[in-house]
C-alpha cells in the first residue's frame, strides 16, 4: 500500500531498516512501479508479482503485512501464522480481525490508513518481544 511519498514515509526512513517485497498481481502494478522509480526506492522495494507458492517469500520475512480492502477468508493472513510471522493487517471485513482476536493476535490499521500503519511498523520495530509474544496468542 503506497499512498504518497510524504512524511509518513520519511516517519519510518532512516530510523528503520527497511525491505519491503510486494506479492501479487493487481490493476496498478505500473503505478507501482512507476511511483517505486520516481521516488528511488528500488534499493528498499521489490515486486514479484503472483507466486504460486509464496511460502519461501514469507518465511523469510519478519513480519507479514496485509493491507487488503476486502477478504473473504484471507488465507495468506493463516498462511503468515502458520510460518509464525508477526501480522500487522487492515481491519478490513470477514478476517482479519476475527483470525486476529481483535488485535490480541497482532496489530489491525483501519483499511487505507498509512499513518497508522506506519505507526504501527514503527511500534513493532521498537516492541519486537512484546508484539512477537501475540504469535502464541493467535
Amino acid at each position: 500500500m503506497i499512498l504518497s511519498y510524504n512524511k509518513y514515509n520519511a516517519k519510518i526512513e532512516g530510523k528503520i531498516k527497511i525491505k519491503l517485497t510486494i506479492i501479487g498481481r493487481g490493476t496498478h502494478k505500473k503505478m507501482f512501479e512507476n511511483y517505486i522509480v520516481k521516488n528511488q526506492l528500488k534499493k528498499i522495494i521489490t515486486i514479484v508479482g503472483f507466486q504460486k507458492n509464496p511460502y519461501p517469500l514469507i518465511k523469510g520475512a519478519e513480519v507479514f503485512i496485509l493491507s487488503s480492502k476486502y477478504e473473504g477468508l484471507p488465507n495468506v493472513l493463516l498462511e503468515a501464522l502458520v510460518l509464525n510471522k508477526f501480522v500487522i493487517s487492515s481491519d478490513c471485513p470477514t478476517g482479519p480481525s476475527e483470525i486476529l482476536s481483535k488485535g490480541k493476535g497482532g496489530l489491525l490499521f483501519k483499511i487505507g490508513d498509512y499513518k497508522d500503519l506506519a505507526n504501527k511498523i514503527l511500534y513493532y520495530s521498537k516492541n519486537k518481544k512484546d508484539c512477537n509474544k501475540k504469535l502464541k496468542y493467535s
